[in-house]
């Protein structure tokens, strides 16, 4: 199975869900400009296209069953209109669709701040203090603290390109493939507390999907893994024993 995540996040976001599902292979890689991959340009949805492709073919990996988070789900349907063969079930998680531009602006203007901790300990309190994932345990943010790269001033960062990032911000402006290109088995997993994927956006795409989308709502805000890892799991569990 293979995993796409968001924006300003690496392959670990998914290290919670691998241990809930024992019986897949899960293949989670840093996409361009985040984790331990290439910061190089350029950052457009045509380059994360061809890196993962790349990806794919090097882990010889011809069809799988794809999850995408947030900006990796908009990613895997981006590969599912362009190579259908590819994608065999699709899994997303609160995905980034479609933003509007005032959203786009909003997102961009926060990454323009050099967001940074002491310590690593510092940084695991400011994100439960947050209140972004609130029902998520400790150990969530102590596994994603341990990805967090020192700076030359001695500072804990998260490990992205801050021009990358807003690259693919502005590439989620931009408007989705045809819902009517999509119609394979699809599993949509939403935070109740998540606006990212809009009422209008959920009914055009049960709409064109018909019976091939699933919609399974939990109890969290975006980072439905951060919030309900255990519920996430076994939905994808029994989605894919399908």
């Amino acid at each position: 199975m293979v995993a796409l995540h968001g924006v300003t996040g690496a392959a670990t976001v998914f290290r919670r869900l691998a241990s809930r599902l024992p019986d897949f292979r899960l293949v989670a890689p840093d996409l361009r400009g985040h984790g331990l991959s290439p910061k190089d340009p350029p950052w457009d949805l045509s380059a994360h296209l061809r890196d993962v492709r790349e990806t794919l073919d090097g882990a010889g990996i011809a069809r799988a069953p794809f999850i995408g988070f947030s900006f990796g789900g908009r990613l895997a349907m981006e590969l599912l209109a362009a190579e259908r063969s590819r994608v065999e079930k699709l899994v997303l998680f609160d995905p980034a669709i479609q933003f509007d531009p005032k959203g786009v602006m909003a997102r961009t203007a926060e990454l323009l701040e050099d967001t940074s901790w002491g310590s690593a300990e510092e940084a695991i309190e400011s994100r439960v203090a947050s209140g972004n994932a609130p029902y998520s345990p400790r150990e969530h943010w102590e596994l994603w603290a341990e990805g967090l790269v020192t700076g030359a001033d001695g500072r804990f960062r998260l490990p992205f390109s801050r021009p990358a990032a807003i690259t693919i911000y502005s590439e989620l402006a931009t408007p989705p493939p045809p819902f009517d290109s999509l119609r394979i088995p699809t599993l949509l997993i939403v935070g109740a507390e998540s606006r990212l994927v809009t009422p209008t956006q959920r009914e055009r795409y049960k709409y064109d999907l018909g019976d091939y989308l699933e919609i399974a709502t939990v109890r969290a805000r975006h980072n439905v893994i951060a919030d309900a890892a255990d519920e996430v799991g076994a939905a994808v569990k029994a989605f894919l024993a399908r």
